[in-house]
């Protein structure tokens, strides 16, 4: 009987773990993709998204997906935060390693029919763009797209200015919360008009999204085998590809939902 109670406590730990080092771009993250797509939506559209979530503003609704890990009923999504390419593969196609239960490329993908036909698997609408806005974002998060090895970084243990974190948290959420800005403040920061690349960075597809992800993962991002202890010169180095990144998921968000409700 003791055992049986210990062999629990253990599984739900290691549940309760598991469900955190999995998280991508924490909260604040998540919110300025999602303020960044409503600032670039079309002013129609904005006001059917609008209503769809009841007021709800995607930089709110973008963190839905978290806040639900803690109800068992949803389980089955937690593959859909992420995916596999390792590093020897040059396409997602010719990767063998996806979830049974679908991925962040297959969710999304998923998710863009069922919202132009109006016919959903989970939920209704609103859970749908709830889930569109948080996987879009996960998907450009470099380490959401995995080689299969350290859980996306997350086995990477690492300091951050002295302090116990690890490569996949860093990334999530270490780097934008050491910018010292709100969620709005950081969105004016990184979300300038009059850019001359809009159009190229929405004239591609999800697979592509993952695969600018994997490259990223692949160049640089992990730091040096002796170091333990980031801080500075990591932050200057990958602050632009992070804000990139940002941004490339926001103005994203709002380029498909456009092209699903304008008309």
């Amino acid at each position: 009987m003791e055992k049986t109670f210990v062999k629990i406590i253990i599984l739900i730990v290691a549940s309760v773990l598991f469900s955190i080092n999995v998280l991508a771009w924490g909260a604040k993250g998540h919110r300025i993709i999602g303020e960044i797509a409503e600032r670039h939506l079309d002013p129609k559209v904005f006001k059917k998204i609008d209503k769809i979530l009841q007021g709800e503003s995607l930089a709110m609704c973008s963190t839905w997906m978290d806040h639900v890990r803690s109800d068992d009923s949803f389980n089955h999504m937690s593959s859909w935060h992420y995916c596999t390419i390792p590093n020897n593969k040059t396409t997602y196609e010719d990767n063998n390693e996806k979830a049974k239960n679908g991925d962040v490329i297959l969710t999304i993908e998923r998710l863009l029919r069922e919202l132009s036909s109006k016919n959903f698997t989970d939920g209704d609408e609103r859970m749908a763009i709830r889930m569109l806005a948080h996987l879009i974002g996960d998907i450009h998060q470099p380490l959401h797209v995995g080689n299969g090895e350290d859980r996306g970084g997350n086995d990477l243990k690492i300091k951050w200015f002295g302090k116990n974190s690890n490569l996949h948290k860093i990334w999530d959420s270490e780097i934008i919360d050491y910018q010292d800005l709100s969620y709005t403040e950081y969105t004016n920061w990184i979300d300038h008009n009059g850019d001359n690349n809009l159009k190229n960075y929405q004239n591609s597809n999800v697979r592509e999204w993952a695969m600018e992800s994997k490259e990223i993962r692949m160049t640089g991002l992990y730091p040096d085998e002796n170091s333990i202890s980031l801080g500075y010169d990591y932050n200057y180095h990958h602050i632009e590809t992070l804000n990139l990144r940002l941004y490339l998921a926001g103005v994203r968000l709002a380029h498909v939902l456009t092209a699903i409700y304008k008309n």
